[in-house]
């Protein structure tokens, strides 16, 4: 059976949300500077996230009968968010980069948005809404902090 636009989008998304989980472990590892032990928790707090949503995405595919990937070579075919080398870097340095993969991550989540929308799937629009207006609180708030 062919894949569908939804089930194409929402396996971006998975795929997507595993390399941000490493990601974001990178980040939270490597992180130095003044605002160390502030950016080392809330790299943290994002990772736990990340797992909770990548799973909530996952378990919704499997409802509806697709296959989300779940390996990290399909992963790594198709996710869009690259990953970083491990290398130490300072606190704000790591806010931009989160910044730019949330804005990414944000724009997904319309994206899904609209193809479960297009396929009158409620439940997932429901989820990419509540996804949204995280990543949108998110991006303000990393946004206040480069200001």
């Amino acid at each position: 059976m062919a894949k569908t636009n939804l089930e194409t989008k929402l396996n971006q998304y998975v795929a997507d949300l595993t390399v941000m989980y490493t990601k974001l472990h990178n980040v939270h590892w490597y992180v130095t500077g003044k605002q160390f032990h502030r950016m080392h928790e809330l790299f943290e707090g994002y990772y736990n996230k990340v797992t909770e949503d990548m799973d909530e995405v996952a378990e919704r595919m499997l409802q509806l009968g697709y296959k989300p990937v779940a390996s990290l070579k399909g992963v790594l075919e198709i996710a869009k968010i690259e990953e970083r080398s491990e290398e130490f870097g300072k606190d704000i340095e790591f806010v931009e980069v989160v910044k730019k993969d949330f804005e990414y991550l944000l724009n997904l989540t319309l994206e899904v948005k609209e193809e479960a929308e297009k396929a009158g799937d409620d439940p997932t629009v429901d989820i990419m809404n509540e996804f949204t207006a995280y990543y949108q609180k998110e991006l303000w708030m990393l946004n206040s902090t480069l200001a």
